[in-house]
């Protein structure tokens, strides 16, 4: 680090540097880890901005460089009613799904939803849910970082070319794959034939502790992000549920939601204001690492949504301060739901 002055690589102190300060910052950072740059680039989104560069690593990883900074991560919600947190909209959502619509009652739909929220017993388990599954407050000095753009499948392994089209079990899948129009085949756990411009290809499922996806992290170099680390990628220090506000905006396209074609660009997929690509996928969970813990963060693996509990419920596990305390991650990870980021700390 002797070409580097480390008070720059915090901010305010980065985002005060001209253009092309940051630049010469960049390139020492790049020369010092063995990085190619790609490009500079300034990367906004929800009212947030970082100039930073595109690095790839020797082995094809690409990374941004995130700059630190001290900052209040968590959210508290105590003393704070629903109707203070969500609009009339949002409100509703929360409260439509525990609706029982076949009541044989001359009630409206509207007239039930008023009429749970006037009720101060279901209220509170908004409430305690809100207290219960987020990270409390805290102020934290989340140290610059070199942080993989992009998340990274766990367990699936790409099967050669000549290897897939070795296996005529495979080439049979393929096959009648096309006869019926499907350009993927998944077997749980154990084959996926995918086709992607115009060729098949496939990946096998080996089975991965996270002790051994930990390790050949370390041994390649990298780190796991920590849970406050992620939080600061993901909301840069966001006072509020989701980095856009605390409530869920309809307008978006959002995987798995009716309102949303299936081919359109989904709006929370694309580069954050870091540049990174954050999954906002319900269903996708990233694996983080606090003192010997693994735990996750950014999904609950579909169980809201899979539920049945509609758009905001479903859609909260995905906010940066989400926190299931009660799960545990076992031994082994689960390939398809379970992903990976790795980071390079530069100064702690």
């Amino acid at each position: 680090m002797n070409s580097i002055s480390t008070e720059k690589l915090y901010n305010p102190i980065y985002d005060s540097l001209s253009v092309f300060e940051k630049q010469e910052l960049l390139n020492n950072i790049a020369g010092i880890y063995n990085l190619e740059i790609l490009c500079f680039k300034e990367f906004s989104a929800f009212g947030k901005s970082t100039y930073t560069a595109e690095f790839i690593s020797k082995d094809g990883i690409e990374f941004v460089f995130v700059p630190g900074e001290r900052v209040k991560l968590g959210i508290d919600f105590k003393g704070r009613k629903p109707s203070e947190i969500f609009n009339k909209e949002n409100l509703e959502y929360l409260v439509y799904v525990f609706i029982d619509e076949e009541d044989e009652t001359d009630s409206s739909i509207e007239d039930k939803i008023k009429e749970k929220l006037e009720d101060n017993e279901f209220v509170s388990t908004i409430e305690d849910y809100l207290n219960n599954n987020f990270s409390n407050e805290e102020t934290i000095l989340i140290h610059p970082m070199l942080v993989q753009k992009d998340y990274s499948e766990t367990c699936w392994e790409d099967v050669s070319d000549d290897e897939l089209k070795e296996n005529k079990e495979w080439q049979a899948k393929i096959e009648s794959a096309e006869k019926n129009g499907i350009s993927e085949i998944t077997v749980h756990k154990s084959i996926c034939l995918y086709k992607e411009n115009e060729s098949w290809h496939g990946k096998l499922y080996k089975e991965t502790t996270f002790n051994n996806l930990l390790q050949d992290i370390k041994d390649k170099g990298y780190s796991l992000p920590t849970k406050r680390e992620w939080e600061y990628l993901v909301g840069k220090g966001c006072r509020s549920i989701f980095p856009w506000g605390n409530d869920m905006d309809f307008s978006m396209k959002l995987r798995h939601m009716e309102w949303t074609d299936n081919y359109d660009e989904y709006t929370l997929e694309k580069e954050n204001f870091f540049g990174l690509h954050i999954a906002f996928d319900p269903y996708c969970r990233e694996i983080v690492y606090d003192d010997g813990v693994f735990s996750y963060k950014g999904g609950d693996g579909g169980r809201n949504i899979c539920g049945g509990l509609g758009p905001v419920w479903g859609y909260f596990p995905v906010s940066p301060y989400f926190e299931n305390k009660d799960e545990e991650t076992g031994e082994y990870i689960n390939g398809g739901y379970d992903f990976f980021r790795r980071v390079i700390r530069i100064a702690d």
